[in-house]
């Protein structure tokens, strides 16, 4: 059975119990959510099976069967040459084809013009600008959903506290107040790169230029904007340290935001996030006797940590902030879907240009469940 068909077969489940929802029947409407979350799943897959195709489609596809290849004859010109490939492709089957630049025979073959172009070597190999590293979203937790919103709920405050009492006397009662509903919708990034028809030819650099930068430059839109939603999430823990602060001082205040991260959401403070250059501070601190607090430059750490904590170094995070959370429990990266990479040789003028537009994109949000198990601390530059 096709995923068409297994939706259609899905849909018609659903529609079935149409009169017993109307009725209020309990048992139908759990049935019908059920169906209609696997109907959600569905489509999904049918959509992203739809991309794939359209994605080869628009690479194109020349396919052949040894032995059932008619004759193909010499050609006394590029057109002949053409025509002869096209008689080459099996009927009814789909071909994309390129004739190959043609030169009769019968032409006078001379040395060109100009020699030294030919005579040179060209490296192919993109030396890339600066990369920086992507990993705010490995901090957090991740899950999946089927929808474009996510609804969840924040426990309320507890109301009065367990008591010890004797036998024959009332028993303390404890109440929590309504949870409040936090609603997150997904976010879709998107990019997307030109490439010539001579470079897509080449397979190595085309997947290259997808995964080296398309993929980054979204990766890095996608990086910025989950620090931005983590540091405008309301309830996070804020403190400032005085501009007049040593960088000892600043390392036990990050202890103590660790120790109130703990205090305040019950989990203990999984990462530290900071800038490189505040790093360097941190980790060249020395003692009276002119040795390194971390230890010297041969005796590096194996997973730069403080307070036995683990430091994510990176400029994603503004020098003299210092992010300090239980990353993965209280917050999570919610997506639909994976990246999506589509292509297309017939966007704007790119089909008389010999061009192909190849387009990213991804949805996701970022869910703080539990904003008390973060702690933004900022440094004062003056």
């Amino acid at each position: 059975m096709t995923l068409k068909e297994q939706l259609a077969e899905l849909k018609e489940r659903r529609n079935a119990l149409k009169e017993r929802i109307e009725a209020n029947d309990a048992e139908a409407i759990a049935e019908g959510e059920k169906l209609q979350a696997e109907i959600e799943t569905k489509t999904a897959e049918i959509d992203q099976a739809e991309k794939k195709a359209a994605l080869l489609n628009a690479i194109g596809t020349k396919e052949k069967e040894d032995g059932n290849m008619p004759e193909v004859k010499t050609a006394n010109s590029l057109g002949e040459n053409f025509v002869n490939l096209v008689k080459s492709a099996q009927p009814g089957k789909r071909f994309n084809l390129i004739a190959p630049a043609f030169k009769a025979a019968s032409d006078i073959q001379v040395r060109p013009t100009g020699i030294e172009p030919y005579a040179t070597t060209y490296d192919r190999n993109v030396v890339t600008a600066p990369r920086t590293p992507l990993v705010i979203r490995d901090l957090f937790g991740s899950e999946t959903i089927s929808g474009n919103t996510l609804v969840y709920l924040i426990e309320g405050a507890m109301e009065g506290a367990p008591a010890v009492t004797t036998e024959g006397n009332k028993k303390a009662q404890v109440h929590f107040a309504d949870p409040t509903p936090k609603t997150v919708s997904l976010k879709k990034i998107t990019e997307f790169i030109k490439e010539s028809d001579e470079y897509i030819s080449d397979y190595p650099f085309l997947a290259s230029a997808i995964n080296g930068r398309l993929l980054y430059a979204l990766g890095l839109k996608e990086q910025s904007e989950l620090v931005a939603d983590l540091l405008g999430t309301s309830g996070i823990q804020t403190g400032n340290i005085t501009a007049a602060a040593t960088y000892l001082e600043v390392a036990e205040a990050i202890l103590q935001a660790a120790m109130d991260v703990q205090e305040q959401s019950g989990f203990a403070a999984d990462a530290i996030a900071l800038n490189p250059a505040d790093w360097f501070l941190l980790r060249t601190l020395k003692m009276t006797n002119n040795e390194y607090f971390g230890g010297g430059p041969f005796g590096a750490q194996n997973v730069p940590n403080l307070w036995g904590i683990p430091v994510c170094v990176t400029t994603a995070i503004a020098a003299k902030k210092f992010v300090v959370g239980a990353f993965k429990t209280c917050g999570s990266v919610v997506s639909k879907g994976g990246v999506s990479v589509e292509a297309t040789n017939s966007n704007e003028d790119d089909f008389v240009k010999n061009l192909m537009t190849i387009r990213a994109e991804e949805r996701l949000a970022l869910a703080v469940r539990r904003p008390a198990g973060f702690k933004v601390l900022t440094k004062a530059t003056t």
